[in-house]
């Protein structure tokens, strides 16, 4: 039979005979093995020992179980060797004789741990961050594409949203073209910083080549491609990066262009999903507000004919 030590936490010290078969392990009493300590669970891990191998699971544990640098996905069972730590919680436990004269040693180990789990916690904590700001920039710009404000204010006001999400932004336009033959009509610019207006609003080269090939263009840090020279041309620009998405509804009726001037770094990955999501929208938007003033000029017309 093998023993299993406790090495660090409120029992340090401890040991018990584990059997052939299963062990339970946990802070209730109907464990097999019970361990006074508020992080463990009531029960934790399961312990087997079959012909001199020995595996645990973890039981869907609160604080989880960390074993071999990482930890353990639950109701997974992983084999584990004599000697080394394991950590339920915030007690440390091991097999074997080699644990027996190492139970000091073993409070860095846990120190290391609780590092650990604090920092995976801290993780978890600024992804759920960001999944709230995503959620709220979508929101935000759904309430906007609700409003019955003309469609420059509007388009005005989701770059405004897009800058607050995206701080790595510097300038940002919409550009709306003719249906058909994509000669553009007209733009809507805006700057992130007040006082920034002056040069270019954006690069033609690079929305005329997205409205060409009716596909998405990125360059940045983590993104590299050349289409029609682009990249030669916001070099001499000092664009530093820049993402440019057509609005396509029935057809191309225009482009979101993005930019950073000092950023090469100035998209990830998830924000390009979000901003197709957002010029797909925006594109059924401009859609709509053409066919409403096609209908207001058509009815215009009839109310002239009627006059003559």
């Amino acid at each position: 039979m093998i023993n299993l030590y406790v090495l660090n936490g409120p029992e340090i010290g401890r040991f018990f005979e584990l059997k052939e078969g299963e062990s339970f392990l946990g802070r209730s009493p109907e464990n097999d093995i019970c361990i006074n300590d508020k992080t463990v669970s009531r029960k934790h891990i399961k312990i087997v020992v079959r012909e001199d191998r020995y595996f645990i699971t973890d039981l869907k544990s609160r604080n989880r179980t960390f074993y071999g640098g990482t930890f353990l996905t639950a109701a997974e069972e992983v084999e584990i060797v004599e000697g080394a730590p394991v950590a339920i919680g915030m007690t440390v436990v091991g097999l074997g004789e080699k644990c027996k004269d190492k139970i000091a040693s073993y409070v860095e180990t846990a120190t290391l741990i609780r590092r650990i789990a604090l920092n995976g916690a801290a993780l978890e904590d600024r992804r759920k961050r960001t999944w709230q700001k995503r959620g709220d920039l979508h929101s935000k710009i759904s309430n906007i594409l609700r409003e019955d404000f003309p469609l420059r204010q509007m388009l005005d006001e989701v770059l405004a949203h897009i800058f607050h999400h995206l701080k790595r932004l510097d300038r940002g336009a919409f550009v709306l073209v003719e249906p058909g033959i994509l000669e553009i009509k007209e733009s809507v610019f805006r700057v992130s910083k007040p006082g920034a207006e002056e040069g270019a609003s954006y690069s033609e080269k690079v929305v005329k080549a997205v409205l060409k090939a009716g596909k998405p263009l990125v360059f940045s840090k983590s993104y590299v491609e050349d289409r029609d020279g682009v990249v030669d041309t916001l070099e001499v620009l000092k664009i530093e990066s820049v993402m440019c998405l057509p609005l396509i509804g029935s057809g191309v009726v225009g482009a979101m262009y993005l930019d950073s001037l000092k950023r090469p770094d100035g998209f990830r990955k998830d924000d390009l999903l979000d901003l197709l999501d957002i010029a797909q929208r925006i594109a059924v938007t401009v859609e709509s507000d053409r066919f409403a003033a096609d209908i207001r000029h058509a009815a215009t017309n009839l109310s002239d004919d009627h006059k003559v």
